[in-house]
């Protein structure tokens, strides 16, 4: 190989493209091992990609063809009335279920909550629950108690317990603008249980 700097021209860029054409075709119906695929998948684990890369690989695409509207519209209305077999949906399902772990498998499983108290659930998505989520936010001119920032993810609290104490849960009094994070640190400190006024007034006045 010659000495001093290399540089590629039009005609090495043309042999490379067209190397790349010719190895694509011949991996045409190949598939990979499952040795292979762990193989692969080992010796990608722990690698750390960074930013630099990141955006060199976002550039790359800039520009690239996506399907059109057209063509997605028309792919749809081939697929019309296309019924897909009860071994297909068996497979599909399976390969799903393989990807996406859920119930008591899932690492988000906290014991079956929703199942546990349905009733309570229902209620928190009640048009009565978000009429004095909208009053309690109105009332503290949508500021966090805590920390005096207006605005962002904010949170009602209620300041005795939604569960223990229903004859107050939609009471305006018992409620109070929290941020997402001022929420967390409270329950962090108080729990979720036996929740009360002096709790809340001592978390204020807290630093």
């Amino acid at each position: 190989m010659p000495k001093g700097i290399y540089k590629r021209t039009e005609f090495h860029n043309n042999i490379t493209r067209k190397n790349q054409k010719i190895s694509a075709k011949s991996r045409i119906g190949k598939h990979l091992s499952e040795e292979h695929k762990l193989k692969i998948s080992q010796s990608e684990k722990g690698k750390i990609v960074s930013d630099e890369s990141k955006e060199k690989n976002r550039l790359s695409h800039l520009g690239k063809y996506t399907p059109s509207k057209k063509r997605n519209l028309g792919i749809s209305l081939a697929m019309l009335g296309h019924e897909v077999s009860q071994e297909t949906r068996l497979k599909i399902r399976k390969s799903v279920n393989l990807i996406a772990k859920r119930g008591k498998d899932c690492h988000l499983w906290k014991g079956g909550k929703m199942k546990e108290y349905p009733e309570l659930s229902r209620l928190r998505l009640s048009i009565e629950f978000r009429l004095w989520r909208e009053a309690v936010f109105a009332r503290d001119n949508w500021t966090c108690q805590k920390t005096g920032i207006k605005g962002g993810k904010l949170h009602p609290h209620h300041i005795k317990n939604f569960n223990q104490f229903p004859e107050l849960r939609f009471d305006i009094d018992n409620g109070i603008t929290l941020s997402e994070q001022a929420h967390r640190e409270f329950h962090k400190r108080y729990k979720r249980q036996n929740n009360n006024k002096k709790q809340i007034v001592e978390f204020l006045k807290t630093q």
